[in-house]
């Protein structure tokens, strides 16, 4: 019956949070509910502004006698997208075979309820924990990690020693069949339909054990206007830059070889430039802007390290360039041996009925912030939730939301025991 009553609070909660209109803010609605639904179980939290209407939330269970697991989910959602072509009604929350729709319910307002939801039935049962949960909910995750990174400031991240992160790891397992799925998980059609044969749910569900992270930056050059007829008396800043191009391309050749197992190569893309100012003026500005996903084994402070050694050369020899890093998120990898990874897979496994394949994603989470002051950190990418994140008629199926409540549980309370 408790279990039943739990469950029961569970999907209202969901669904009372996904009324929320948090799109790029306005977070502190979820944080104010989060606050006063641990309360009611006995749990204080503390409340993190970011800014006016956006607020982070952290909350402790254990006995601090132990290692630090932290749980991580987001408040925020993407845009509502063009609400015309929405079957149901992004802000509704309303359930249909099982399934509950709405913006940002897959992400990941179910994976943060999922782990609130562990993080009270831990108190509620009083199972005894040698060490501290750490749960944090956060402020701008769709831009840029914003409360991530201030968490991260603060040092909430500095003691972490594993990470669970509950942003969505499903996909309806019909896509096994499809040749993406399958070049992803690296199988072939026959092992993909047996999988999908033997999982007895609706989705397939992998352990995201490593994602890429990003750096972002551009590059200005800044040179001295002229008429054209008289180049001599300036300094042509998209000379400069060009000069500064062939070197990055150079640079970016060099390390096309260094590959992550489960990641891939690092990928660079110049993204933007522009220059000059009219057709018959010696340029006296340009500038570039770069796109790189990165991966443990060229770090983004190992690459910026090597842009600096590059503009400083092109300084020395007479240009005027600088730098301007706009994002750095560092790239997350765990061993498939580690206790946490192997962990997830056993009792994920058992409460999913499935076999859970580990995968690697271009695209980053908040693990990218917290794991700059704590690089021995173990993460996961583990939650309830599927690919129409950021679609239209985004849900998420209520079985799997209750059943990584109960993954969540069992594995604190095993890493805890």
């Amino acid at each position: 019956m408790a279990e039943t009553t739990q469950l029961t609070e569970a999907v209202q909660a969901l669904s009372d949070i996904v009324k929320m209109n948090t799109a790029n803010d306005h977070e502190q609605l979820v944080a104010d509910y989060l606050a006063a639904l641990l309360k009611d179980h006995g749990i204080e939290s503390k409340m993190i502004e970011y800014a006016p209407g956006r607020v982070n939330l952290v909350a402790e269970i254990g006995d601090g006698n132990g290692p630090v697991i932290a749980l991580d989910g987001h408040e925020d959602t993407v845009a509502l997208g063009d609400m015309s072509k929405w079957t149901e009604e992004p802000l509704a929350a309303e359930i249909k075979d099982n399934r509950l729709y709405g913006r940002g319910v897959t992400d990941m307002k179910s994976g943060l309820m999922a782990e609130v939801f562990a993080l009270i039935a831990l108190h509620d049962q009083e199972v005894p924990l040698h060490g501290t949960v750490r749960f944090m909910a956060t402020v701008g995750e769709e831009m840029n990690h914003l409360g991530a990174e201030q968490l991260t400031e603060l040092g909430y991240a500095n003691d972490i020693q594993t990470l669970i992160c509950g942003e969505p790891s499903g996909a309806d397992k019909r896509l096994l069949l499809t040749k993406p799925i399958q070049a992803m998980l690296g199988v072939d059609p026959d092992t993909a339909k047996k999988m999908a044969d033997a999982n007895p749910t609706t989705e397939q569900h992998f352990i995201e054990l490593a994602h890429k992270g990003s750096l972002t930056y551009s590059v200005h050059a800044h040179g001295v206007a002229a008429h054209s007829s008289m180049p001599e008396i300036g300094k042509n800043a998209i000379d400069m830059l060009m000069t500064y191009y062939q070197k990055q391309t150079a640079y970016f050749e060099s390390f096309k070889t260094i590959v992550n197992s489960i990641l891939g190569p690092t990928v660079p893309v110049v993204t933007l430039i522009s220059g000059g100012e009219q057709v018959n003026t010696v340029p006296a500005s340009a500038e570039m802007s770069v796109k790189i996903r990165t991966i443990p084994e060229m770090r983004n402070d190992k690459i910026i390290m090597e842009l600096e050694r590059i503009i400083a050369e092109c300084n020395e020899a007479g240009a005027n360039l600088t730098l301007d890093i706009a994002s750095s998120f560092y790239p997350v990898h765990t061993q498939e041996d580690t206790q946490l990874v192997q962990l997830a897979k056993k009792v994920g496994e058992q409460v999913l009925q499935q076999r859970l394949p580990y995968f690697g994603a271009p695209g980053g989470t908040d693990a990218s912030s917290y794991i700059v002051t704590s690089p021995d950190m173990e993460v996961i990418v583990f939650g309830p939730g599927n690919i129409t994140a950021h679609q239209v008629d985004e849900y998420v199926d209520l079985d799997m939301y209750a059943k990584f409540i109960t993954i969540y549980q069992q594995m604190i309370t095993e890493l805890l025991a």
